[in-house]
């Protein structure tokens, strides 16, 4: 069976309630329905840091093809799982099973987290595959041209996802978030937005 294909028609931004900016896709189906894909704009940012991607289409790529990702998240889901399947696992830590499949916190390497990560993007593809219009300026290019990834920005995260698999390894302690707790945040939101 053939790739369902989802063709971007628009891209503008959102603001979430909580107030993270955000894209938001909208495609067409080949049947005519339209899908919408909503992702906070940092994460093209994460996932140049936790993958070491190259380039910005790569982690676009990535992105909109996520949902459709087969994550092995709980153990009924390992067979599932296109880098399992490829062998990319490790000596699991817990009584359930033998293995665990490679992800980002438990890989050896940045370079065998990401390996996983693509193939489990291919596979995703062979669902569900994002194509550009045909004769037609492609909605994406807005998020190509206005991606807001920087170099001290990955710099940023990549310390933090670095700092994020010692902990896991228990080299080093969890970091702790730096987080401002402001109580009347909600209540202003609410009065600002009801005005």
């Amino acid at each position: 069976m053939a790739a369902e294909e989802l063709t971007p028609v628009d891209v503008t931004t959102r603001t979430s309630g909580a107030g993270t900016p955000c894209w938001m896709v909208t495609y067409q189906l080949a049947d005519g329905r339209m899908h919408g894909h909503a992702f906070p704009q940092e994460t093209l940012e994460w996932r140049v840091a936790e993958y070491g991607l190259d380039t910005i289409d790569e982690a676009l790529d990535v992105v909109l093809h996520e949902p459709w990702a087969i994550t092995p998240s709980e153990v009924w889901l390992i067979p599932a799982d296109a880098a399992t399947r490829q062998g990319m696992v490790i000596r699991a830590r817990g009584p359930v099973v033998d293995y665990e499949p490679i992800v980002l916190r438990n890989a050896d390497s940045i370079e065998d987290a990401r390996t996983a990560h693509r193939m489990r993007i291919a596979d995703a593809k062979t669902r569900v595959h994002v194509v550009p219009p045909k004769g037609k300026p492609d909605p994406l290019d807005v998020i190509r041209q206005r991606h807001g990834v920087t170099g001290e920005g990955v710099q940023e995260k990549a310390a933090l996802v670095d700092a994020v698999r010692r902990a896991e390894r228990g080299e080093a302690p969890a970091p702790q978030p730096d987080i401002i707790l402001d109580p009347d945040a909600r209540r202003r939101r609410i009065e600002i937005t009801s005005v």
